[in-house]
């Protein structure tokens, strides 16, 4: 990925956030699902989650122009597409011992280009449906599974004056539920306190967690995307409204800050946001694809 794809991501978050609109929340009960390749039905992940949420269409599927064609359909003419990007595994000359090729093997950045369904005429695609299965009173057990099943927990203690993580007691804070507009809001906002819990170094030891941090700072405002991200994730996976969670002025500061200081900020943190989104939910961290 060209230091000016990461530019125009990183612009492109930077101008929804100035309009007073994180794209990574999202009232996800109410859309059509969680964004996926039409033809593969694979979910996208990390950074992909974030540049498809910036869209205009409510229609959650996505695919290449090629894939269009393979669906009895075609993508209208004079239509944009959306980048996305994926890892592409890159390992060394086969004439190596394999334990070298292992050792030498890395991800490399890619990007590809797609469009959304509502983009094209003729698909082969059943009519989008709302998720009918995500009310609220079905969202909620999702939520408490999401907690009761998260491998090797954190502390958490509700009844507190705000929301909170403090690395050295491992130790996560919460307001009553009473205290939040929807529980919703509640969970997401637990969600991005056991975000940073993922950072702890029992955990996946992410550098930029702890108390040598000092708020305000980069780092801080790193930090703070990744739980913000994290949170949107296990969200969408479950269907949560994450769309009425308060946000301070500091807050968007930071994220702002964080945004502007490093046109890469972004991509990384979705990256890392996605890997303590998958242990939160159980899963084996991985590429954040």
């Amino acid at each position: 990925m060209s230091d000016a794809a990461y530019a125009a991501v990183t612009a492109r978050v930077i101008d929804a956030l100035e309009r007073g609109t994180p794209p990574w929340r999202k009232p996800w009960h109410s859309t059509s699902g969680f964004p996926a390749n039409a033809l593969t039905r694979r979910q996208y992940r990390g950074i992909n989650v974030l540049l498809l949420s910036l869209s205009r269409f409510g229609d959650h599927r996505w695919l290449t122009f090629r894939q269009a064609l393979e669906l009895g359909g075609n993508v209208r003419k004079g239509e944009r597409s959306t980048e996305v990007v994926f890892w592409k595994p890159v390992e060394a000359s086969s004439q190596e011992p394999e334990e070298e090729r292992e050792r030498k093997r890395f991800p490399l950045l890619r990007t590809y280009r797609v469009f959304n369904a509502e983009q094209c005429d003729g698909l082969r695609l059943p009519p989008v449906a709302l998720d009918r299965e995500a009310r609220e009173h079905e969202r909620v057990p999702r939520a408490e599974a999401v907690i009761r099943h998260m491998p090797d927990p954190p502390g958490v203690r509700t009844g507190e004056g705000a929301a909170w993580y403090a690395p050295e007691a491992d130790l996560v804070g919460l307001p009553a539920m009473a205290s939040f507009r929807s529980a919703d809001s509640f969970y997401a906002t637990l969600f991005h306190e056991l975000g940073h819990a993922t950072g702890h170094a029992r955990r996946l030891g992410r550098p930029g967690l702890g108390n040598t941090v000092r708020y305000g700072s980069a780092d801080y405002g790193r930090e703070e995307l990744v739980a913000e991200l994290a949170s949107a994730f296990v969200c969408a996976s479950i269907g949560l409204d994450n769309s009425l969670v308060d946000d301070t002025a500091s807050y968007v500061a930071g994220w702002l800050k964080a945004l502007r200081d490093d046109p890469r900020a972004v991509v990384a943190a979705a990256g890392q946001a996605q890997r303590a989104a998958d242990w939160m939910l159980g899963k084996t961290p991985g590429l954040a694809d």
